[in-house]
């Protein structure tokens, strides 16, 4: 199983930008002394009080530069709201520059807001992210390369460079729609899943990604990594305490962002009843913390009912999480929790 990190480059009350980098780099630097398998980072836009990962590209550089095995990952570069060429491109040299430690996490984004800013109609959203899906993988494989279609048109395009890894980066695409799953399946491709899903409809929902999977004579049977607030202490007391106020304060902010945008008066509705879920009833859902002991047993619990392939672990829910202790998530995941599963 792949043990990755998720980080949006957070900011925390009080925080400067300059610390925000500061922090997120020397977390993934000790995350790769550690022996964590796999970064991933946020692509997230207009918020300087949540995040500063809006160009998590030119991040991932950055930690490439910085680290030596860890592989880099995005999660998620939001496909319809750039030119697919441009994305080609950038994301190919990110393959060379980090010697083909990149995975190209894709999806099209819950946020309405950035595509309401860079002037993409978000109902386009779907329609573009399969053709851009169409233009990064033929540009990539074809040293001259056309396209003609719904918004993309252009003749005769050689795209430089072609990625480190052959044929393509592993991309890998993040779902939260019910009929993405046996959509993605079909497609023979691997997947997100969010740990915010209740589990026995994540478990259904994966049942038919796989089943879609299979019935299309794909080899294997899928495959999974869901992605889930992760915190570890030796103390199942501060496990609990510690990383409540930040799980809330993550929970309130997505819930008003997503009022912003809602359709209708029963959107906001639903919305405010997710606001309103106790903290006990959050941990029990849909997240994994406790003791490493506890930690462990939570994962096999998800992976015993998804067949899990990895888990991308959000060791900042929120964002709020005191920088040592954070530092003290990433150090017990890979003494403790890791080697359980190795």
């Amino acid at each position: 199983m792949d043990f990755g990190i998720f980080t949006d480059f957070p900011v925390r009350e009080g925080m400067v930008v300059t610390e925000a980098f500061d922090e997120a780099f020397s977390q993934v630097e000790l995350a790769d002394r550690a022996g964590i398998d796999s970064v991933w980072l946020a692509e997230y836009h207009f918020s300087p009080d949540r995040s500063v990962s809006s160009a998590p590209l030119v991040i991932g550089s950055a930690v490439a530069a910085r680290t030596t095995n860890i592989r880099i990952g995005l999660a998620v570069q939001v496909l319809p709201l750039f030119n697919p060429l441009r994305v080609a491109e950038e994301v190919a040299t990110m393959d060379q520059v980090s010697k083909g430690r990149f995975n190209f996490g894709i999806g099209r984004s819950g946020s309405t807001r950035f595509y309401d800013v860079f002037g993409v109609d978000y109902s386009e959203s779907r329609s573009r992210f399969y053709e851009s899906l169409d233009v990064i993988l033929g540009a990539w494989t074809q040293e001259s390369y056309s396209h003609h279609g719904e918004h993309f048109d252009f003749d005769d395009v050689s795209v430089v460079p072609k990625p480190y890894q052959k044929p393509y980066p592993p991309f890998r695409v993040a779902i939260a729609s019910e009929d993405s799953y046996s959509q993605m399946g079909e497609m023979g491709y691997p997947i997100f899943v969010m740990s915010n899903t209740p589990l026995p409809q994540l478990e259904e929902r994966v049942s038919q990604y796989r089943d879609a999977w299979i019935s299309a004579g794909h080899p294997g049977s899928g495959d999974v990594m869901l992605r889930a607030p992760a915190f570890v202490s030796e103390s199942a007391d501060e496990a609990y305490s510690v990383p409540e106020a930040s799980t809330m304060h993550g929970i309130a902010y997505r819930v008003r962002e997503l009022i912003a945008t809602a359709a209708n008066q029963e959107v906001i509705d639903r919305l405010k009843k997710v606001a309103d879920v106790p903290y006990d009833e959050i941990l029990k859902a849909r997240c994994i913390y406790g003791t490493p002991d506890a930690v462990v047993e939570r994962i096999h619990e998800f992976d015993d009912r998804l067949g899990l392939n990895g888990i991308l672990m959000e060791v900042n829910y929120g964002g709020q999480i005191p920088y040592d202790k954070v530092v003290n998530t990433i150090q017990l995941l890979a003494d403790r929790v890791m080697p359980k599963f190795r």
